[in-house]
């Protein structure tokens, strides 16, 4: 696991969640915990979800870094919006709909129990995963499939993933190798 120190050596102090709100800049709208929408997603889905992800999408709210990589959540506990964000009700969940099951080195024990919940998504149709297999959701894997149908596996948590982009490093030889921009910003919707 990626630690302060690792990814940007004079911030041992900083969480990785610091270092990307350094690298982003302040929220323009958000910065308030949403405890009552993760609550009713997670009793929706069945299990927790990463701390880490939260946390960001507590503080930046859903929208895009720098118009490429757009990531989302619920906007309230509905039982409708629950539905349209993460799908039906996880028997066979939705977000393994447009998973081609041959393209992918995965058991198919997995396929079958929807272990890949959708995250995101990026301009050029790529699709963001996290492979939900363990017990504990920090540590659980990053999936990235592009629209060719090429994957992409990575250790290491939600926002490590994000400040490995900034420093172009573990990321998909398919990821727009432009993004992010210098002065790359969070831009929340709604």
């Amino acid at each position: 696991m990626l630690t302060a120190a690792t990814l940007h050596p004079r911030s041992e102090s900083r969480t990785v969640l610091e270092q990307l709100r350094a690298m982003l800049g302040e929220p323009s709208c958000w910065g308030r915990a949403r405890p009552a929408i993760w609550d009713a997603s997670e009793r929706y889905l069945g299990f927790r979800l990463p701390a880490d992800f939260k946390a960001f999408l507590d503080l930046y709210g859903p929208g895009s870094v720098d118009g490429y990589l757009t990531i989302d959540r619920p906007m309230d506990t509905t039982p409708a919006e629950l539905e349209r964000h993460w799908g039906p009700p996880p028997e066979r969940p939705a977000w393994y709909g447009e998973i081609a099951e041959d393209c992918w080195e995965v058991d198919e024990s997995d396929v079958q129990s929807g272990v890949l919940l959708l995250w995101g998504s990026d301009e050029h149709g790529s699709r963001y995963f996290f492979r939900a297999v363990e017990d504990e959701p920090a540590e659980w894997r990053i999936i990235i499939s592009s629209d060719e149908v090429e994957w992409f596996e990575t250790a290491g948590t939600f926002t490590e993933f994000l400040v490995r982009c900034f420093h172009r490093i573990d990321r998909p030889d398919f990821m727009d190798s432009s993004w992010p921009r210098p002065g790359a910003r969070y831009e929340a919707r709604g």
